[in-house]
């Protein structure tokens, strides 16, 4: 039977030096490629229908808020009234338009409000919508401009 010698032992032994360099480079090139910035935005999560079968103790009434990028309101002219729309919802008056927005607005979410009247839309009209914005809370109230 052989056995090994005392020289051969030493030729086993493992360099940790490269290997280390190796780690360092691997460590380098993960952080620097990563990313730190957090989204700017969330997006929507919400179900469009409620689950089917069980309990209802822990099913809200009221469904999840979708977060706003925007929100236009558009004033147009139907007959000879002037008629307000909310993101393609129509609504009443400057006093429903008001109480809308300020829900919106107090869910903690400050989009820009854009407010787009039609070419035959009194200005009165439009700085009706625009007071009502403000009067709301919104920060940022905005006018559509057409080429």
């Amino acid at each position: 039977m052989k056995l090994p010698r005392a020289a051969d032992a030493d030729s086993l032994e493992v360099k940790m030096t490269p290997m280390i360099d190796v780690v360092f480079l691997l460590l380098i090139f993960f952080v620097w490629t990563s990313s730190f910035q957090t989204p700017e935005f969330d997006l929507p999560s919400s179900l469009a229908e409620a689950p089917q079968g069980g309990s209802t103790e822990n099913q809200s009434a009221n469904p999840p808020v979708e977060a706003f990028d925007e929100i236009v309101v558009r004033l147009f002219l139907q007959d000879v009234t002037t008629v307000i729309e909310l993101n393609g919802n129509t609504v009443a008056d400057a006093a429903a338009l008001r109480t809308q927005l300020a829900e919106i607005i107090a869910l903690g979410v400050q989009p820009p409000i854009i407010i787009d009247p039609a070419d035959r839309v009194t200005m009165d009209r439009a700085i009706e919508a625009y007071d009502a914005a403000r009067d709301a809370g919104a920060d940022r109230v905005l006018f559509a401009a057409h080429p």
